[in-house]
């Protein structure tokens, strides 16, 4: 357990990975150093995989799917599992301090997030051994059976705002279904992944090979996993633009893809709003994660008859977020996770003020956090609706704010951007909750509430916020193909 906060950091020795016993992480190259965002301070020392790397963990996982009993024996995948939950678990103090250290992200968030990565572990391990098929009837002497198998190996590429949640949201069902997974994270986020993945390695049970860690930049780890011949599918969460790159690589040989990308997700305030709720919920919306959340609630569309008052309340709670060191318990608003993701959000927020206004900015902290890559949370008004700021995910604590009259023209103001990933809905009236529930494009949307997630729902985009589902039963069923076993016991091959 870590120290408590006490107006200093506890001390850290930054680790150097792999260390002994992690076979599954495969690297010869150079030794990369991933840094704290807070501070500076070195974090951890990682040997990078090449690409000779890559096809080594790739074989090693094609070896293991082809001969280990794994693919076909239910029970032993959740057995692996739930340990694999437990561990997490009992490992969720010392993960959360290395995760907010690495990431930036609060250490009451990092450690919830190593718990949301143990839940979904655990609902996956439930359902390693309920993937039914059906069989049919086909005729007097014909029978057929349905089944579902696992693809093969697949790839996995997780970014760096959740790197556990979204990696157990992909890895779990991918291993339940049978499959043997080649994980790539975020190289901002390669430690923390390391460590989690290491007690699931050391599983006796499972398979040496089924589980392979590789560590690299996108242009040449990612690249060489999503271009593999042996890779049958890759599961991709993060942007846009690099996830439509993962498909047209992947196209070359017709692999399958699963893909999470961007979003610019609306939040509507109608008048009849239970307001402080939809006022907490709003500022969750944006500011969890410091912004850095793919669902983001970062357009919010208020009714104009409580535009002001609502608006005048938000931006006086905004005003008072704190912004502290990720550590400290009472910090609310971390840094950034790098100085680079910080310039690029300052650079919209100068945009917001040459275009529009700004309503309310959080204080920025001082002291020895004065260069830490911190960014005040940032209400935006007065832009227009093709203002890039509207338009574009800014990846940021930064909330541009619109007004609506009508249910139709809040509609019309939600489906505004090319993204449909998530949208928040205020309102008592229940009749209005389903109209616009069911004609704002979203694969998620949330009605009197925001960001909450559950195993056993699917979440996934439209438009351009990706392909596939992610998370309950059509999450795992994303990891199989549909085989059909047909038996015939006639006589004669006709009549």
């Amino acid at each position: 357990m870590s120290e408590p906060f006490e107006g200093h950091r506890p001390p850290w020795t930054a680790l150097r990975l792999p260390s002994a016993g992690q076979a599954f992480y495969v690297a010869s190259g150079d030794e990369v150093t991933s840094s704290d965002p807070t501070t500076g301070a070195a974090v951890a020392t990682l040997t990078s995989s090449t690409r000779a790397d890559v096809d080594e963990a790739v074989d090693r996982a094609h070896r293991a799917f082809r001969t280990a009993r794994w693919r076909n024996d239910g029970a032993v995948r959740a057995r692996v599992l739930f340990r694999y939950a437990e561990a997490l678990r009992a490992n969720a103090d010392r993960l959360g301090e290395l995760l907010t250290r690495e990431q930036g992200k609060t250490i009451g968030e990092a450690r919830g997030e190593v718990l949301g990565a143990a839940e979904m572990v655990e609902f996956y391990a439930g359902m390693a051994r309920t993937l039914y098929g059906r069989s049919i009837a086909l005729g007097d002497n014909a029978h057929g059976v349905v089944l579902r198998e696992p693809i093969g190996v697949v790839g996995i590429i997780t970014p760096w705002n959740w790197p556990l949640v979204l990696l157990a949201r992909a890895l779990a069902p991918a291993l339940a279904a049978g499959n043997a997974c080649v994980v790539k994270p975020a190289s901002l986020t390669a430690a923390i992944t390391v460590e989690a993945l290491a007690p699931l390695a050391a599983d006796p049970d499972l398979p040496d090979g089924v589980l392979g860690c590789v560590v690299g930049s996108g242009g040449v780890t990612g690249d060489a996993l999503v271009g593999h011949p042996g890779v049958e599918m890759i599961a991709f969460t993060g942007a846009t633009g690099t996830g439509i790159g993962v498909m047209k690589r992947a196209a070359d040989d017709l692999r399958k893809v699963s893909l999470e990308l961007g979003g610019k997700s609306p939040n509507i305030v109608f008048a009849d709003a239970r307001m402080d709720k939809a006022l907490e919920g709003a500022l969750n919306a944006v500011f969890t994660t410091t912004g850095q959340i793919c669902t983001a609630g970062s357009r919010l569309l208020v009714e104009e008859s409580v535009r002001d008052e609502f608006v005048s309340r938000l931006a006086e709670r905004t005003r008072a977020l704190r912004l502290g060191d990720p550590l400290d318990p009472s910090t609310g608003i971390g840094p950034v996770v790098s100085h680079g993701q910080q310039r690029e959000i300052n650079e919209y927020i100068e945009l917001g003020r040459k275009e529009g206004e700004i309503i309310a900015a959080a204080e920025l902290p001082g002291g020895d956090l004065a260069s830490g890559a911190f960014v005040a949370p940032t209400l935006v008004g007065g832009l227009a609706r093709d203002s890039r700021v509207v338009q574009e995910e800014i990846f940021g604590p930064v909330l541009t704010i619109q007004s609506f009259s009508s249910e139709e023209e809040a509609v019309e103001l939600a489906e505004d951007t090319e993204f449909g990933l998530a949208a928040g809905i205020w309102t008592t009236d229940l009749d209005r909750a389903w109209r616009v529930g069911r004609a704002v494009s979203a694969g998620s949307v949330w009605i009197n509430t925001y960001h909450h997630f559950y195993g056993e729902a699917e979440v996934g985009g439209f438009k351009k916020s990706g392909l596939g589902r992610q998370q309950g039963v059509e999450g795992i069923l994303e990891f199989t193909e549909t085989k059909h076993l047909n038996f015939d016991h006639a006589p004669k091959l006709w009549g």
